[in-house]
């Protein structure tokens, strides 16, 4: 999955932010393009979830109908079935990247974090592109307090699609290894282009604390 300049543009500012001072304009521009693009990376995440589901359904019409009845099992709160029906699906394609990372999501949903890794990494040997997998992976290795391999995965994840939740938890990881000026950047960069959010406001909260 190719990224695009755009997200390139918030890659620079996740991973290499500069703390010089800057000027209320430059500062009121950079806030506006930080918007912009958290807007474009959900339109981006949206057409890539959008294709792999296209291509399953062209490919795997079985799988796919499976992988709907899971997503509706899911949206109703009824993980037990979903979890069940995803493995229905994935005995028609074993080796798809796309439904090893939903699988290992709907694992990390349901907080069982043992089968959850262990479809994640299956996902990420089949499909190392798809940044979901990845982002689900440094989650894991962040609750388990392994932070480095955290902050492996969530900087793939960035790489392949910047995301404010990935961006938010590679903040925590630094933060938990003793990183706080990395921390500080990136939590800066989640208040600045989403701070009305839950998580734009736990970020503000983190910010406030790493301050005093």
């Amino acid at each position: 999955m190719k990224i695009y300049h755009i997200y390139l543009l918030l890659l620079g500012f996740i991973l290499g932010l500069s703390g010089c001072a800057v000027n209320q304009s430059t500062e009121q521009s950079e806030l506006m393009s930080r918007r912009i693009l958290i807007q474009q990376e959900i339109r981006q995440s949206r057409i890539l979830h959008e294709q792999a589901v296209q291509q399953l359904r062209e490919t795997h019409p079985e799988a796919y109908l499976l992988y709907e009845q899971a997503r509706i099992s899911e949206a109703q709160g009824q993980l037990d079935i979903a979890l069940e029906t995803y493995h229905k699906a994935m005995q028609q394609i074993p080796e798809s990247g796309f439904l090893l990372t939903e699988l290992g999501m709907a694992y990390l949903r349901k907080e069982d974090i043992v089968p959850a890794r262990r479809y994640l990494l299956k996902a990420v040997r089949f499909a190392p592109d798809y940044h979901k997998s990845h982002l689900g992976l440094g989650y894991i290795y962040l609750q388990n307090r392994q932070f480095s391999k955290a902050i492996s995965q969530l900087e793939v994840s960035l790489q392949l699609l910047p995301t404010t939740q990935g961006t938010f938890l590679l903040g925590e990881a630094e933060e938990a290894q003793g990183n706080f000026p990395r921390a500080r950047e990136l939590y800066q960069v989640v208040v600045q282009v989403d701070k009305n959010s839950k998580l734009g406001q736990v970020a503000s909260t983190r910010l406030r604390s790493l301050s005093k």
